[in-house]
């Protein structure tokens, strides 16, 4: 490179173009997070090359091309801004019919890419006549340089096209041109496959949410808890993780840790958990394993084990007289220590069969009696803010 070159600028000669679109396809292949990354990473490097160009996708048919990206200028993008108001169309989205302009046709049958020295028909072609006399200045600041026209292959079909303008654009680019439109239709495809995964794990944890949802019902009327509790503490447990800042990522396994905190007492017999009167300590053993019980289980099921530190650690408490590690401070996950708040503020504002619900004002000196012993004391600060910042949301 000599000095003063930019790292992005094209040299002059087919080996400095080839060089730069390889670089440009290399951007494009590490974009594949999504279609619309590619077509930004496709813009930026075209114009950073000082080349124009678009990328039209076909139809099922093989009969239309549909532009899902033009890379101009920002002067020319202006300038097509002004007649895109004027026509009442967007160039991005806008469709052509392969045969109406006979070079697209000749690449899409032919799959072979072609060098057109003169591009100024092309562009005027792609109009309706009745509106070329309203886009004569267009293509008067467009001009008449070289392009390059390619087709986008996979699996021996055609799937759209490449089109690229450039004054230094001759003959002996197409195989490069060529080369960087196989480039661009693998990372579509990619994006593609992406996305289909994306969407298939979607509505597999759509399916997986909805049979949580399920047994935590099932669970809260077997357990006799108040209606949607379980439900309720999920969403609140959520806000608080938020309000904490929390990584957005991990929301999502803690609403599904908070669903399944009492997952564990599916083992334990209707005579010991629905027992009217006091429990005798070898009973107590077994209520005490329904977290262990519950890690057990969620171990097995990697979709849920990210959820499992709220199942497994929420009887801990802060002073380390918890169950079923006794755990101390900090060593109990941040994830459990919020829920153990929220746990306890709806179990106490509820009404049970044994006693009614307790006051938001007996409620709160609880929670402040218990910071630093049952509950983490900044957990608690946090969550008694967030009371009074949405008075009203949680009164009942």
């Amino acid at each position: 490179m000599n000095e003063g070159e930019q790292p992005n600028s094209r040299s002059s000669g087919g080996t400095g173009l080839l060089r730069a679109l390889n670089a440009a396809a290399a951007s494009l292949q590490r974009s594949i997070r999504g279609e619309g990354d590619i077509y930004q990473a496709f813009s930026e490097q075209i114009t950073a090359l000082d080349l124009r160009g678009g990328i039209s996708l076909l139809d099922e048919a093989g009969e239309s091309l549909t532009f899902k990206v033009i890379a101009f200028s920002s002067a020319i993008m202006r300038v097509i801004s002004t007649f895109e108001q004027r026509l009442g169309l967007r160039a991005k989205g806008y469709s052509v019919q392969v045969d109406q302009v006979e070079v697209y046709r000749q690449v899409i049958r032919d799959l072979q890419p072609v060098f057109v020295p003169d591009t100024s028909s092309i562009s005027a072609a792609l109009m309706p006549p009745v509106a070329r006399w309203i886009i004569a200045p267009l293509l008067s600041t467009l001009g008449s340089p070289p392009g390059i026209f390619a087709p986008l292959i996979l699996d021996g079909r055609p799937r759209g096209m490449l089109n690229l303008v450039g004054a230094d654009l001759t003959e002996a680019d197409l195989p490069t041109i060529q080369a960087f439109a196989n480039h661009i239709a693998v990372a579509l495809d990619n994006a593609r496959l992406v996305g289909d995964l994306q969407q298939a794990q979607q509505s597999l944890e759509t399916a997986y949410n909805a049979t949580l949802e399920g047994w935590v019902k099932a669970l809260d009327l077997r357990d006799h808890e108040t209606e949607g509790h379980s439900l309720r503490v999920a969403e609140m447990t959520v806000r608080l993780a938020r309000r904490l800042d929390l990584p957005e990522q991990e929301m999502a396994h803690i609403q599904r840790g908070a669903l399944l905190h009492d997952i564990g007492k599916m083992t334990i017999p209707d005579s010991i958990l629905l027992k009217p009167g006091l429990l005798d300590e070898e009973e107590w053993k077994q209520v005490r394993m329904h977290p262990t019980l519950a890690q057990e289980w969620l171990a097995g099921i990697e979709f849920l084990l990210p959820a499992a530190d709220i199942p497994y650690c929420h009887h801990e408490r802060w002073d380390g007289s918890g169950y079923p590690r006794r755990l101390v401070g900090e060593q109990i996950p941040l994830a459990a220590r919020i829920f153990a708040v929220v746990d306890a503020w709806d179990a106490m504002t509820s009404d049970r069969p044994y006693r009614a619900a307790l006051s938001l004002g007996q409620v709160r000196a609880y929670l402040h009696e218990q910071a630093g012993k049952q509950f983490d004391p900044q957990i608690v600060s946090a969550f008694l803010q967030q009371l009074e910042d949405e008075a009203g949301t949680f009164d009942r």
